[in-house]
């Protein structure tokens, strides 16, 4: 069902890079709002980058169902636990841990991934408005995607130490080969500029 989805994302996702190829290398700007009516979606671009990222078939539901694979029941943590937990304890780990790379320009990459993530996840947790748990894991993808950031954030998760903790050895975020294809396909929205707007990040400043 996860990798069905993502696939679905995938195949709309090359859809519309192949429509809009040619816009986009003129420089056009995507503008994603957080609710439009399904005629709306239909006939406005906007609509239609809105649909590949926030709809029912759309990219933060396909991450949604990536992150919840394998994610350890309340019954093991005897207490409600949402993705956000898992996210909150790579920050921490991230702010307080140095990373030990053979390669020194793969040490600054990294460090600069990992401050990046911090940050996003810190003024997301610090926003003024009261924010769900999973509504800040959404705004984290939304405005990951709109930097461009996904790419370099999932493989650190992915290593984490956190994840061997709250996650299934079957997990989807475990599996090589599942977060390098997961990847290769966020990296087919690099070439845009989105813009998103304010409704939709809920006053989040970065």
């Amino acid at each position: 069902m996860n990798k069905c989805s993502l696939r679905e994302w995938s195949k709309e996702s090359d859809q519309y890079r192949r429509e809009e190829s040619l816009t986009s290398s003129q420089g056009t700007t995507w503008y994603l709002a957080s609710s439009l009516k399904p005629q709306q979606q239909n006939l406005t671009q906007r609509g239609s980058l809105t649909v590949l990222l926030c709809g029912e078939n759309g990219l933060v539901a396909a991450l949604e169902q990536v992150f919840h694979h394998g994610f350890k029941s309340a019954r093991i943590f005897h207490k409600n636990v949402f993705i956000w937990d898992f996210v909150e304890k790579a920050v921490a780990y991230f702010e307080t841990t140095d990373q030990i790379l053979d390669n020194e320009d793969d040490v600054l990459i990294q460090k600069s991934s990992c401050k990046t993530f911090c940050h996003y996840v810190n003024a997301i947790n610090t926003a003024p408005r009261n924010i769900g748990k999973d509504g800040k894991f959404q705004i984290l993808v939304c405005l990951g995607t709109r930097d461009h950031l996904l790419p370099q954030w999932i493989p650190l998760l992915a290593e984490c130490p956190a994840i061997t903790r709250m996650y299934e050895e079957s997990a989807l975020l475990r599996d090589h080969m599942t977060v390098n294809s997961l990847i290769r396909i966020l990296q087919t929205i690099q070439d845009f500029t989105i813009v998103l707007e304010g409704s939709l990040i809920k006053g989040v400043d970065v």
